[in-house]
């Protein structure tokens, strides 16, 4: 029954952020008429960002898993993160994420509790860089700009909080449903501290977290001032991490309606408009859904077609028993 509230809660949320939408683009239509599509070059830009941060991410996952000895490719790695932001980006419920964890799992016997260790770590890890990074951007606004932004100060680390609890309630939430309670979380704390403690690990979170920053905000940096020449690069960088702290609010889609949400009110205090930069979330959005799933398509046939053959008996043995394989 709590699941299914929680199911209609997402879909309800997302049917309201849809109507809103058309109504303010009914309401707005002669001026969103007059609006030039973007640019080649700005859209080749956003989607080597998109197709850059998903294997950026796969990198993580992919170091992340061999730390506990299962034997995915990298190739592999990359195609389960496309096809886990494509579900994530069109079905409530993180949908993608429990595909990945299911294909994990029954291909490489790779433990829930290992995967849902390593995912945890590497969101906190982008949140809390972001976010640190969101707050410096503000005080250099206020010195190279003349204007301050006293509420995002006041924002951002209470985002932060709410985030980081969410995370870890969510999957406490969710995977005991799947495994048993008391043996998930013996597991999930040993995997924890397993990442927490390994340096190599939290180094390729933070250098992927900082790279994939860097990428997105260069990218939204040339999509902004497509639209107003003027905007600042400091001001790109601020929207684009609003969007990535944002997008870690998983109770729409792909977060639809928060990250358009959070861009409108970061970006009211920059030169371009209400309608113009609300058409530029929505394009971009548009773009990373179209992207997520063209490239996630043949990934997926792909991927079942390794989910209907038995695993390897040898993989097996190997990653069940976890991180101690490695070191023998």
């Amino acid at each position: 029954m709590n699941r299914r509230i929680d199911i209609s809660l997402r879909v309800s949320l997302t049917l309201i952020f849809v109507a809103l939408a058309v109504w303010f683009f009914w309401e707005e239509k002669d001026e969103f008429s007059t609006l030039e599509w973007p640019s080649t070059i700005a859209v080749a830009m956003m989607s080597v960002a998109i197709l850059l941060n998903v294997f950026l991410r796969s990198v993580y996952n992919f170091v992340t898993a061999r730390r506990f000895a299962a034997p995915v490719t990298l190739m592999e790695s990359f195609m389960l993160s496309v096809v886990t932001t494509a579900g994530n980006q069109l079905l409530p419920g993180s949908f993608g994420s429990g595909l990945r964890a299911l294909y994990m799992k029954r291909v490489h016997k790779f433990p829930i509790s290992y995967m849902a260790s390593g995912t945890l770590v590497f969101l906190v890890v982008n949140v809390l860089l972001v976010s640190l990074v969101a707050i410096m951007l503000l005080f250099l606004i206020q010195w190279r700009l003349g204007y301050g932004r006293v509420d995002l100060l006041l924002l951002f680390p209470a985002a932060v909080l709410f985030i980081v609890l969410a995370l870890f309630l969510a999957r406490s939430r969710d995977e005991t449903v799947i495994e048993d309670r008391q043996s998930w979380y013996r597991s999930f704390i040993n995997s924890l501290v397993v990442v927490v403690t390994e340096r190599r690990l939290l180094l390729t979170a933070t250098a992927i977290v900082g790279l994939g920053f860097v990428v997105s905000s260069i990218a939204w940096t040339a999509v902004l001032r497509d639209y107003a020449p003027n905007t600042a690069v400091v001001e790109a960088f601020l929207l684009s991490a609003s969007q990535i702290v944002s997008g870690f609010v998983t109770l729409t889609p792909g977060s639809a309606g928060f990250q358009e949400l959070s861009g409108l009110y970061v970006g009211r205090s920059f030169s371009v408009s209400v309608v113009e930069l609300l058409a530029v979330l929505i394009w971009v959005r548009i773009l990373r859904v179209g992207i997520a799933v063209a490239v996630a398509i043949p990934c997926l046939g792909l991927l079942g077609r390794r989910m209907l053959v038995p695993p390897n008996g040898e993989a097996r043995q190997r990653v069940a028993k976890g991180p101690a394989a490695q070191n023998r």
